[in-house]
């Protein structure tokens, strides 16, 4: 008999998109075959009007993938979803450059003059094209910024910053798409429209009013910062009916102190201890100097906090044996699973770091380990220069868990230790389906 196995969110979400462009296109094409292409630059001019409607489309998804949609950030694991908005980014600025290309290039042969003088003609007759320009301009400016090597010279709050130019980009290129060929005269102006005016409520309403509302709500204020280990503590964050925030162990929110300099923009901290009703616990490791600022925070202060998210759950995980396999800081999120977890399960946690002094929690994960049945392993050791030396490699990992192809496993810690993990787990017979794995930096 076989089974049906249902799609993975992040296989929906690129059918959707791709979908959207296809009918994007779709439409386009019935506008082309009722508009006989004529003259020179007829045919540039009309993949100029293609790229310009599907970069729209795909600029309304970038708003849509940005503005933190619940579904999306707790059903879509945070790889899937990075690589989907840089898909979708750098379709989105492709298509803008071959639009802006093609339109002159077909203005230039239409009117016989040179390139220069064609892009000039069309920034001076062509309504709001000069906003399309300076939102071009800052699209660029966000790419050079998200270069890595310019990205890491950067503190993370001055990226963040030019990171979001996409959006007034976005909004101020608008205007020029309403009076395009395919758009001015017909009724489809109304709901690409609309189509932008939703798009722009929804990131307005979880980006900025959502927080804000939060916060309110349940009042989240700093009760006690503890440390754990060297450069390491947690933050005890208390307020009001925290049960009904809907957090589950394994998933992190953005906090924003309302502290100068941290208040104009937040970083994501994941759960280290399963929420209660009046207290959330979040372990930070001083890195740089917003998790070192976190880390002095005074009791009192008032936290904005954004949340939800993240897909790294037991929510739908079937009876299995359970595998936890954490390095360095990842063991937050998986210490609150672990608390998670029905003692009735087969339960074994790795524990990877390079020192032992570096290990965090090792009571309460011996304490949990003991409550649960379960069995532990601390794997401490410098970083590892090849398989053979490597705790987590797929001949380790079968050595320390028997049965391992039967298990679930989650995964958790810096992104080459997660990749080079999952490729032993997949080596050692675990299905895709199987692995649950996020990488423990943003």
């Amino acid at each position: 008999m076989s089974t049906v196995r249902a799609l993975r969110p992040s296989t929906v979400v690129v059918g959707l998109v791709t979908g959207g462009a296809l009918i994007v296109a779709g439409w386009w094409a019935y506008r082309v075959l009722h508009r006989p292409l004529a003259g020179p630059g007829g045919g540039s001019g009309a993949a100029a009007r293609l790229c310009g409607l599907v970069a729209g489309y795909l600029g309304v998804v970038q708003v849509l993938l940005a503005a933190r949609l619940p579904w999306f950030e707790q059903t879509v694991a945070m790889r899937p979803a990075r690589l989907i908005h840089v898909g979708c980014g750098l379709s989105f600025l492709a298509l803008i450059v071959a639009h802006a290309v093609l339109a002159i290039a077909s203005n230039a042969a239409s009117v016989w003059t040179p390139f220069a003088s064609a892009l000039i003609g069309l920034v001076v007759d062509l309504p709001y094209l000069w906003l399309a320009v300076l939102g071009l301009v800052l699209l660029l400016v966000e790419v050079v910024t998200s270069v890595p090597a310019v990205r890491r010279a950067m503190p993370y709050g001055w990226w963040h910053l030019l990171h979001l130019v996409v959006h007034p980009a976005i909004v101020i290129s608008f205007a020029h798409q309403l009076y395009g060929p395919d758009l001015l005269t017909s009724p489809a102006r109304v709901l690409w429209t609309a189509l932008h005016l939703a798009a722009l409520g929804v990131f307005a309403w979880y980006r900025l009013l959502a927080p804000v509302r939060l916060t309110l709500r349940h009042q989240f204020t700093v009760a006690a910062v503890e440390p754990e280990t060297h450069g390491v503590v947690s933050i005890i964050v208390s307020g009001r009916m925290l049960d009904a925030v809907g957090a589950r162990p394994g998933q992190y929110f953005r906090l924003r102190p309302l502290d100068w300099p941290m208040w104009w923009h937040s970083h994501p901290f994941s759960l280290s201890a399963a929420p209660r009703s009046d207290e959330l616990r979040f372990t930070v490791k001083a890195v740089g100097d917003y998790s070192v600022a976190m880390a002095g925070l005074a009791p009192g202060r008032w936290l904005l906090v954004s949340g939800p998210y993240g897909a790294l759950t037991t929510t739908a995980r079937p009876r299995r044996p359970v595998l936890l396999v954490a390095g360095g800081m990842g063991i937050a999120p998986l210490r609150a699973l672990f608390e998670d977890l029905d003692d009735t399960l087969d339960i074994t946690l790795l524990y990877r770091t390079e020192r032992a002094d570096q290990i965090v929690f090792r009571g309460e994960l011996d304490d949990l380990a003991d409550d649960l049945d379960a069995t532990v392993h601390y794997l401490t050791g410098p970083a590892p220069t090849g398989e053979q030396d490597d705790p987590l490699s797929c001949q380790r990992l079968t050595t320390l868990v028997p049965r391992l192809a039967d298990h679930d496993a989650y995964v958790c810690g810096p992104p080459g230790m997660v990749a080079s993990t999952v490729r032993s787990l997949r080596a050692a017979g675990l299905r895709r389906h199987h692995i649950h794995a996020e990488a423990s930096t943003f």
